[in-house]
């Protein structure tokens, strides 16, 4: 690495050796060093290479701002995270959990608990990376002595959710969660049960749903042959997931203008029959 510019005395703006950017952080990485020298690589703790869509002002402040003991915590969270989820994550995601833990800390500080009104939706909707919160809640509390309520844990879930998915901004993935849960509703007061949230074809319905949505905001449409004969026939054979699926098409339509193609409601009609059979079979 050729050292280029030191943003603090642990954090430098450096240059590998493909000729591309990166942040490099570790004891003293920054410190009196000349532009072109090279970096000691046992001296590195952690690379972040600035992306396309980054903007390096964003990022030297942000390095500038955020303490160097929550930007190696955080980055501690993501890689138990990723192991957990089974998933490499975006880069990106240091940058805004690691402010987000920061500013979080901030507020436990001033005596605030700000709850998340999309807690029990989340915990719900995204089990594994619900899990993943609450590992990193316990870990925050036993390095900053601090008592970080487990509320905190489903908002760290959705940068993890937001990170796997390409569905744009933190506002976007909130959108997102609330229109699943909608769609939840609808399929519980249409069948008159209260859907398994262990099961297997649950958790696949969601995934489904998260994907199904992202689509509709990108205005991208599916297609696939027959989708006449299968749409006919799965209305035929599963009359009260066609009525459900009628239902949920309404909504989507109505209330946030999508539109919903005969092949989406395919897909949607088999996830409907599964999610609410009784067998929790493929």
């Amino acid at each position: 690495m050729k050292f280029k510019k030191s943003l603090n005395n642990n954090i430098a703006l450096a240059e590998d050796q493909d000729g591309c950017e990166v942040i490099v952080i570790g004891t003293g990485v920054g410190f009196k060093k000349a532009r072109g020298q090279w970096i000691d690589r046992d001296h590195i703790q952690k690379t972040f290479r600035i992306g396309e869509n980054d903007k390096y002002q964003r990022i030297e402040q942000f390095f500038n701002d955020i303490p160097l003991q929550v930007i190696d915590i955080t980055d501690q969270i993501i890689e138990m995270g990723q192991e957990m989820i089974g998933k490499e994550l975006n880069d990106s995601l240091l940058l805004t959990l690691a402010d987000h833990i920061h500013f979080a800390l901030e507020r436990l500080k001033s005596g605030l608990d700000v709850q998340n009104p999309l807690h029990w939706d989340i915990r719900h909707l995204y089990p594994v990376e619900y899990r993943v919160g609450e590992q990193a809640v316990n870990r925050i509390n036993e390095v900053f002595h601090v008592t970080m309520s487990h509320g905190e844990a489903s908002s760290i879930a959705l940068h993890f959710v937001n990170s796997q998915f390409d569905s744009g901004s933190m506002n976007q993935t909130i959108r997102i969660t609330k229109i699943i849960n909608d769609i939840l509703e609808i399929m519980s007061v249409h069948f008159g049960i209260a859907l398994d949230q262990e099961a297997v074809n649950y958790s696949r319905f969601v995934t489904h749903l998260r994907y199904f949505i992202v689509r509709q905001l990108n205005r991208e449409v599916i297609s696939f042959k027959d989708q006449h004969f299968l749409y006919d026939m799965l209305s035929e054979r599963y009359p009260s997931s066609f009525q459900c699926a009628q239902k949920i098409k309404v909504f989507m339509e109505q209330q946030h203008e999508f539109i919903i193609t005969p092949d989406e409601m395919v897909y949607l009609m088999i996830h409907i029959e599964r999610v609410t059979s009784h067998s929790d079979a493929d």
